[in-house]
């Protein structure tokens, strides 16, 4: 009987051991999965503002359907001395390479908004490379300069397309304050509010050419803003070009702050 238990007790201890052994080697395997995984969720963000203190926003607009209203908010623009950044798809600029050419004859400047509007989630890496590549090639046979600034399609910013801009030399760019002036329910006074409600030193703003209010809200954004000592950048002024990261919430910063 003590030789059984002492078998036993063995056999037990046997078996603890091993248990032990199992924990570690799985808990090791357990931990570096855990660690890939916080990897592949660290995701590279484009800039959606900066941390200028000096009272500088940006004034962006993007251009992809029609271009009849492009000559009016030219005219505002002109009116306030503001000068703004236009992203533009490369077919909205083929179809119209006068207006592109007087947009950047007056003094603004002009982004890659990819060439079709193709989403970059649904997209391959050789598609997302053409879209860039030519739009940026129609803009510079047009006006002979290739963009530095690229703005993803819709705001659908992949880790691919990010990394396949910045890699071009460019710069990637969202916006902090959304208008929203392209939705059908949205009213000048709707408008107005987003704008007013979230703009702040360092803020981006996305505004839509050939939307039903964009000339009705721009000269009171303008004189709004202007009033409350607010100057308006073009983005690559805005921007830090060098020696700067990017917080988790889209916040350009420069390295020494």
């Amino acid at each position: 009987m003590r030789i059984t238990c002492i078998k036993f007790s063995k056999i037990k201890l046997f078996i603890l051991l091993l248990l032990g052994v199992l924990c570690v080697s799985f808990g090791s395997y357990g931990m570096k999965e855990y660690a890939a995984s916080v990897d592949a969720t660290t995701k590279k963000l484009p800039i959606y503002c900066t941390d200028n203190d000096k009272r500088e926003i940006s004034l962006t607009i993007n251009c992809a359907w029609g271009a009849d209203d492009i000559d009016e908010i030219l005219d505002i623009l002109d009116e306030y001395n503001v000068k703004a950044t236009f992203f533009v798809l490369g077919i909205w600029a083929e179809a119209n390479p006068e207006k592109l050419s007087e947009i950047y004859y007056r003094g603004h400047e002009i982004g890659n908004h990819s060439y079709s509007h193709k989403l970059p989630s649904k997209s391959t890496v050789s598609q997302l490379n053409d879209e860039i590549e030519k739009c940026n090639q129609v803009i510079e046979d047009i006006i002979g300069i290739k963009p530095i600034l690229y703005r993803a399609p819709s705001g659908d910013n992949t880790e691919t397309v990010l990394e396949l801009a910045e890699a071009k030399g460019m710069y990637n760019i969202k916006w902090s304050v959304d208008s929203i002036d392209w939705r059908e329910d949205m009213t000048s006074e709707n408008i107005l509010n987003r704008v007013f409600g979230r703009i702040e030193s360092g803020g981006i703003m996305l505004f839509h050419n050939d939307t039903r209010h964009i000339c009705e809200v721009l000269p009171i954004i303008i004189e709004t803003l202007q009033k409350q000592e607010y100057k308006f950048v073009k983005v690559s002024e805005l921007i830090y070009m060098e020696d700067y990261h990017i917080d988790n919430t889209g916040k350009q910063k420069k390295n020494n702050k």
